[in-house]
């Protein structure tokens, strides 16, 4: 709840134009150790949706409303989901937009790794990779530049 608490706090004092209601469900944990909600059968995990509605077909009005979610994706990225160990649903990470600087591009795609391999088992998981995918026929961009790939040598142990 104070997740909630601190969130519409950050929309007021930052006349963030979210949309509402703000979804928000419960799930209990899950023994599969990429999942966000990993845990004990009876541990709780709360998923807050950050959701862009473009109810309009007007482009300037869509650009507008799309920059305004990133902003907003970005404060709830930067100064929340730290604060709270949150992380995006694997279905809802994106890379950032091109039209950032590659700097910035750059940035915060090492955020985005660097927040997924605090949580998850991400070297088990490029192990794993290779070994049920050799050829990386199931991997995408977002995959293969997020998540880490195991060595190009046979031996699985160093990883």
């Amino acid at each position: 709840m104070k997740f909630m608490i601190d969130l519409l706090d950050m929309i007021e004092t930052q006349g963030i134009p979210a949309p509402a209601p703000i979804e928000q469900r419960w799930t209990s944990g899950s023994s599969a150790r990429m999942s966000p909600a990993h845990g004990p059968a009876d541990s709780l995990h709360s998923w807050v949706g950050i959701i862009m509605y473009l109810p309009t077909n007007d482009q300037k009005q869509r650009k507008a409303i799309t920059d305004a979610f990133y902003r907003y994706k970005f404060h709830c990225e930067s100064s929340l989901w730290p604060k709270f160990g949150a992380v995006e649903h694997w279905a809802k990470i994106e890379l950032p937009p091109s039209d950032l600087s590659l700097e910035q591009q750059r940035e915060r795609t090492n955020r985005i790794k660097a927040r997924l391999a605090a949580r998850f088992p991400v070297h088990d998981f490029a192990v794993a990779r290779k070994y049920f995918d050799p050829h990386g026929i199931l991997g995408n961009r977002l995959l293969d530049t997020i998540l880490p790939r195991a060595p190009s040598g046979n031996d699985q142990d160093d990883y």
